[in-house]
């Protein structure tokens, strides 16, 4: 459990998280009519920042810094600056105790352009940006890059919670944030998933979604050290926590949801715990107002039994913010919470999803002292979280989590991560030391998986070795994880992509564009295997295997999964490299 201290949200709707939800109270929206203008992209409904001088000082690039750095600095600073004028000033951002935790999608992905050497700008690999925004505050640790399609910012926030209870740090800074453009707005539109009018979550007559732009910011800390920031720590006289995450894989398609909600109804299973002793007040759901999300969601929520919890979405007051959208909408969540009031869905009026939700369609008052956040993305992952508040003087005294001291529950999960396990042998593959090519391993296997030769190259690659891995492999794997690391994530395919767009030569792909997505491989991986545990993919410069594996331990620790395939995975201009390792438990929990 880690605690909420400090937060920011920079959107089209207003430059602080106060100003954003006095704004969604109000029932404002920031969202509009685009025409489309450039290239070939048709009219577009979105929340994008308007050439004003109120945004002016968060989109000046400055320090060499990109837009979208600038954008992350900024709210990170008036995070901070909220910490400070509610009188605790101790968070010093370049203390070793502290993480920074960047959420995106595409990063810089706008300033790709149709030239030779495009591609070789360090600016493009999300891991820069994430240094960038390091350096700026003089941070000493090397930062984490989530890029785990839509759902990355919730994703975040519980790598931030494995990190926070590992008692490394005291203090976790998560920032999600993208920018749009034509590359990302035309991938959308190739779906057709795009709508021209303000989105319509649930209802019967949605039509699509409409996109945002955003920066978020978080401030996490350990119990130990929100105890000693104190009462500044509050949010209207209360504490928030999050109590409870988890991912998982549909382990079904790579850009449609599971029909039954396999993934996400796993991860609400599992989180039901924590609402012991609480009650639920609120689901902040995806709510994209596709077609086939939304029923997934309600087909989910219905299946684990929290279909008469009230349920909204965000996405008509500032669309959906890629990166961002999963600290965005904790962020609002946490202050409906707070100050005890529920936003109405906009233009919410008929049920129009297979199952009868609650669906929140005028201004209602929250009850209760908990919310469920849930995400959904491409490559078949989603994740849920639980969210508590208490009174500020209960939780300074000592918060009780379930009938247990907290001190007693992180003495546990220290006892725990001790938990025997043993990896398998490692399979690995570089392509230009070996020559040999993903198709070259494919053909060797003997495997027939027709799809193969459909996938992009970084697919292929880690399809490929997992198969080498797991091919033989007798273990029950339908609860094992996926966490990979690249260092050029999606870049050759941005590259392939970028073409299909180019003036004169638009034909945007649906086929192509859903691989600009870095974490596609892990879903590919895990729908060839049936493996429905989390799936994540974390951007750097470098493989730092000790990191990974303490990762793995701890996710098979935690009793969320059994086994974990974990490793580095990067494709870039024609060369590849691969390390995978399966590492599995000896024991069950508690032996």
């Amino acid at each position: 459990m880690i605690y909420r201290i400090a937060d920011n949200i920079i959107c089209p709707l207003g430059g602080t998280s106060e100003a954003v939800y006095e704004a969604m109270l109000a029932g404002k929206s920031s969202s509009r009519l685009h025409e489309g203008e450039e290239g070939g992209l048709e009219p577009y409904f979105a929340s994008v920042f308007e050439k004003d001088l109120q945004f002016a000082e968060v989109l000046t690039e400055t320090d060499g810094m990109t837009r979208l750095e600038t954008l992350m600095a900024c709210s990170v600073d008036r995070a901070l600056k909220q910490l400070a004028d509610n009188g605790f000033a101790g968070l010093d951002p370049s203390s070793p105790r502290v993480l920074f935790i960047v959420s995106t999608t595409k990063g810089n992905i706008g300033l790709l352009k149709h030239e030779d050497g495009f591609s070789k700008d360090e600016r493009l690999l999300l891991s820069h940006s994430a240094d960038v925004l390091r350096r700026r505050f003089s941070n000493p640790n090397r930062p984490l890059t989530v890029s785990n399609a839509c759902i990355s910012g919730l994703s975040a926030q519980i790598v931030a919670d494995r990190q926070l209870s590992g008692g490394k740090y005291d203090f976790a800074v998560v920032v999600g944030a993208d920018l749009l453009c034509p590359f990302i707005i035309s991938g959308f539109q190739s779906f057709k998933a795009l709508s021209r009018e303000r989105t319509r979550s649930f209802d019967a007559s949605r039509d699509g979604l409409n996109l945002g732009e955003a920066a978020a910011t978080l401030v996490f800390a350990s119990r130990e050290a929100a105890c000693k920031v104190g009462t500044a720590a509050g949010l209207n006289g209360k504490y928030v926590a999050l109590a409870a995450g988890a991912i998982a894989n549909d382990a079904t398609h790579i850009s449609a949801p599971s029909r039954t909600g396999e993934g996400l109804f796993r991860t609400l299973d599992r989180i039901k715990p924590a609402l012991e002793g609480h009650k639920a007040g609120l689901i902040c759901a995806h709510g994209t107002a596709t077609a086939y999300n939304d029923a997934m969601e309600a087909v989910a929520i219905s299946r684990a039994s929290l279909d008469g919890i009230p349920v909204n979405s965000l996405k008509g007051y500032i669309g959906h913010t890629l990166g961002a959208a999963g600290v965005v909408e904790t962020v609002v969540s946490m202050y409906e919470m707070c100050y005890g009031n529920i936003l109405p869905v906009p233009g919410y009026h008929e049920n129009g999803v297979p199952a009868a939700l609650d669906v929140v369609s005028s201004p209602r008052a929250f009850e209760g002292d908990a919310f469920i956040k849930t995400v959904s993305g491409f490559g078949g992952c989603n994740a849920s979280a639980v969210f508590v508040a208490g009174n500020e003087s209960g939780f300074v005294i000592g918060h009780n989590v379930n009938g247990m001291e907290a001190e007693t529950v992180q003495e546990s999960v220290q006892e725990s991560v001790q938990e025997p396990v043993r990896t398998r042998i490692a399979a690995s593959l570089r392509t230009e030391a070996s020559g040999t090519s993903p198709n070259d391993m494919y053909r060797r296997l003997g495997i027939d998986y027709p799809k193969f030769f459909k996938m992009d190259m970084l697919s292929r690659l880690g399809f490929a070795v997992a198969e080498q891995l797991l091919g033989d492999y007798d273990g029950d794997l339908d609860d094992a994880a996926i966490i990979l690391a690249g260092r050029h994530a999606s870049l050759d395919d941005d590259v392939k992509y970028l073409s299909t767009i180019a003036p004169g030569n638009y034909y945007p792909s649906p086929a192509l564009f859903v691989y600009t997505l870095a974490n596609i491989v892990a879903g590919e991986i895990a729908i060839r295997h049936g493996m429905h545990g989390e799936t994540t993919f974390y951007i750097a410069d470098s493989y730092d295997a000790g990191w990974m594996e303490s990762e793995a331990e701890r996710i098979i620790a935690e009793g969320k999964s059994s086994r974990v395939l974990f490793g580095w995975l990067d494709w870039y201009d024609g060369e590849g490299t691969a390390e995978l390792s399966l590492m599995e438990r000896t024991c069950k929990p508690n032996d």
